[in-house]
């Protein structure tokens, strides 16, 4: 058996110690890493891990980019493996970066603007816009930072918060409120300055979500609790269509994907569309599908997609990133070893 020890980069928040149950649990040696630590450089350079585990946050613009900055680093500079790969970490939680990323490939989401000049917005509210619109943050879970926007006089306000009255430096940007346990509070933390993200508002009977892990793909309706399906938190068991189940295929195998939800729209007048690709994602349950009352996962095998009943979401699904990694790690290693051998 190939020897294997993963780091674990500890960041801003708790997602870590999911990595180091799931290494608990394969038996696998791991170390953790503070990767926000001063002297984190150093940290990796001298460590003796074969690959590190990631896990970046998705609360505030600041933290993201910090963490974006970091893996830079640790994978395109030193040329130390990651997992999920740096290309799908730098899309996650990235709404702008994700929107350039489907509109080069040609995958279908909703019509999107991304506007980063105050000229832009005055001549796009000129425009003859059909509302209501969505106006939506860069960085943001579970639809907060999501706001639905009815008519053109409720888009003018965006206009001096977001560019400023006379100039950029005076830019107070947009406050966002969070939901509490009892009631709402600004988020200063998260305030949006110097661009906007418009979506075209699309009519949804519920949104998909389809995951694929390695080799496995899972399935689930995430179902409407007011105007939105993300943080509804309401999920509908029925076997996802295998045109999405593809359509995941296809983006991943594009992108190179290791670990990526995609949420996908079904409209009421019969379109897919693609909502959000997140590398990580929130998975509360050991089950991601359910097919006729059976836990399980579908596995592509021969062009088909065959149907494997089981828990395989353990640990909020860093199990199989886990099992996924290890298994990239070590058929590198013995690819390594077999050229060694044939040169020897």
């Amino acid at each position: 058996m190939i020897d294997i020890k993963l780091g674990i980069l500890k960041g801003y928040t708790s997602i870590y110690n999911q990595y180091i149950l799931s290494c608990k649990d394969l038996g696998i040696k791991y170390e953790v890493i503070d990767i926000l630590s001063d002297n984190w450089i150093n940290k990796i350079k001298s460590s003796s891990c074969d690959g590190f585990l990631c896990g970046p946050p998705c609360e505030f613009q600041e933290w993201k980019t910090i963490y974006d900055e970091r893996l830079y680093i640790l994978n395109k500079v030193l040329n130390r493996q990651i997992y999920p790969s740096f290309n799908e970490l730098y899309i996650y939680e990235n709404k702008r970066m994700m929107s350039y990323w489907l509109e080069v490939h040609g995958f279908p989401h909703p019509e999107t603007y991304i506007i980063c000049k105050k000229s832009d917005y005055i001549n796009f509210l000129k425009s003859n816009r059909a509302y209501p619109l969505i106006f939506k943050t860069n960085v943001g879970s579970a639809s907060s930072g999501v706001k639905i926007i009815r008519n053109k006089q409720s888009a003018k306000k965006y206009t001096n918060e977001i560019f400023g009255i006379f100039n950029p430096h005076l830019a107070l940007g947009h406050l966002n409120f969070i939901q509490g346990k009892k009631f709402l509070f600004p988020s200063f933390g998260s305030i949006q300055k110097h661009y906007l993200i418009i979506q075209k508002f699309e009519d949804i009977k519920w949104e998909w979500r389809i995951i694929k892990i390695g080799d496995s793909y899972f399935g689930h309706q995430k179902l409407l609790k007011g105007n939105f399906a993300s943080g509804s938190r309401l999920v509908g068991w029925q076997n996802p269509p295998e045109e999405l189940l593809l359509l995941v295929k296809d983006i991943c195998e594009t992108g190179n994907f290791k670990s990526m939800a995609v949420d996908i729209f079904e409209t009421e007048d019969g379109r897919f569309l693609v909502n959000e690709l997140q590398s990580i994602f929130g998975s509360y349950d050991d089950v991601q599908m359910y097919i006729n009352g059976r836990p399980g996962r579908y596995i592509y095998i021969d062009e088909e997609f065959h149907f494997e009943e089981g828990f395989f979401n353990n640990f909020r699904s860093y199990l199989l990133r886990v099992r996924h990694f290890v298994d990239i790690i070590s058929t590198g290693k013995e690819k390594s070893h077999e050229n060694r051998i044939n040169k020897a």
